[in-house]
C-alpha cells in the first residue's frame, strides 16, 4: 500500500516537471523579447485617502481655535498629608468663554475623577481670564488626563 502511494507522488511529480519543461521550450522558441519597464499600474476609481493630490483649498478668513486661546497648566501640590492636583486655565482671547473639565488622575493608590464647568472673562480682565480647579487625588504622581469643551458665549 505504501509503495504505490509513493509511487504516485513520484508519477505527479515528473508529470509537473515535464509540464513546466514544455512551457520554457515553447517561451525560448520564439524570437527574443527587449525587457521593457512596464508601465506602473493606473490608479483604481476609489483610491485610498492621501494617495491622489487634493485641490489646494481657496484661502478663506478662518476664525482662530479656541484651543489656541487656551493655556492649561496642571500640577500637584501636597499640603501635610492632602494631596490636590491643580488645573489652571487662562483664557488669551478677548472673548468670554465657558469651559467644562474632566479630569482622570490615576496613581499607585487609585484613580480620582474631576468634573467642574469654568467661566473664562476676556483676556483683558486680568484675574476674570484665570480659573483655577483643585482636585483631591490619591497620591502625588501618575497619570493625569484633562479634557476639556470650551464654548464662546455672547
Amino acid at each position: 500500500m505504501r509503495a504505490a502511494s509513493v509511487l504516485k507522488c513520484f508519477v505527479l511529480a515528473v508529470a509537473l516537471c515535464a509540464g513546466f519543461a514544455a512551457v520554457a521550450l515553447a517561451q525560448d522558441a520564439g524570437e527574443p523579447q527587449q525587457l521593457t519597464p512596464a508601465a506602473p499600474p493606473a490608479l483604481p476609481e476609489n483610491p485610498l485617502p492621501g494617495t491622489q493630490p487634493s485641490p489646494e483649498p481657496a484661502p478663506q478668513a478662518v476664525a482662530p481655535d479656541l484651543q489656541d486661546c487656551l493655556r492649561e497648566t496642571g500640577d500637584y501640590v501636597t499640603h501635610g498629608k492632602t494631596v490636590d492636583y491643580v488645573i489652571g486655565i487662562t483664557n488669551t482671547c478677548e472673548k468670554r468663554m465657558r469651559c467644562e473639565i474632566f479630569a482622570n488622575v490615576t496613581g499607585a493608590r487609585g484613580t480620582a475623577l474631576g468634573h467642574t464647568v469654568m467661566i473664562l472673562g476676556p483676556a483683558k480682565n486680568g484675574n476674570a481670564a484665570k480659573k483655577t480647579y483643585v482636585m483631591p487625588v490619591k497620591s502625588a504622581g501618575g497619570i493625569a488626563q484633562v479634557s476639556r469643551e470650551c464654548k464662546v458665549l455672547q
